[in-house]
């Protein structure tokens, strides 16, 4: 486990330092982070090298789909109280079919991993995706509070 903060933490930083130079110095923190994406969700799955093999171009896939959608119906930029009740409305209408076509997306992917990981794995993917989001993102906070000495 101490393995896995200190790649964390060394990961954050570099994450930091890219969205302050971008370039090469940001791919390359930008493929360190895959690496250690894939480390810990091959670690957290104790995914066989052959489970590997399969699993990552579909995951990788997967994770495509999922941000062009994302990045189709892009709902974040939207300012709500500055639109009209039918703008809003046509929003919350669009939220809702990104939401159900994301849905769409997840179960035609569980069955992809289905064909090529045992099933508690593929159930245990939400939560280690999570997981490592979570980790990340403490170790980006706390590090930006020790940073800043401790103060908000």
């Amino acid at each position: 486990m101490k393995k896995l903060s200190f790649a964390i933490v060394f990961l954050a930083a570099f994450a930091m330092t890219a969205q302050a130079q971008p370039g090469q110095r940001g791919e390359r923190v930008q493929e360190k982070m895959e690496a250690f994406k894939i480390a810990f969700f091959t670690e957290k799955l104790q995914l066989t090298p052959d489970e590997s093999k399969v699993f990552w171009p579909i995951y990788n896939q997967f994770e495509n789909e999922r941000d062009a959608l994302k990045d189709k119906f892009d709902l974040d930029n939207q300012k709500l109280e500055l639109m009209s009740d039918k703008d809003v409305e046509a929003a919350i209408l669009q939220h809702i079919e990104m939401e159900e076509q994301l849905v769409k997306l997840r179960r035609d992917y569980v069955r992809r991993f289905m064909e090529v990981l045992p099933v508690r794995k593929v159930a245990m993917l939400q939560r280690i995706d999570t997981e490592f989001k979570r980790a990340l993102l403490e170790e980006i906070k706390k590090r930006r509070e020790a940073r800043q000495g401790g103060r908000n």
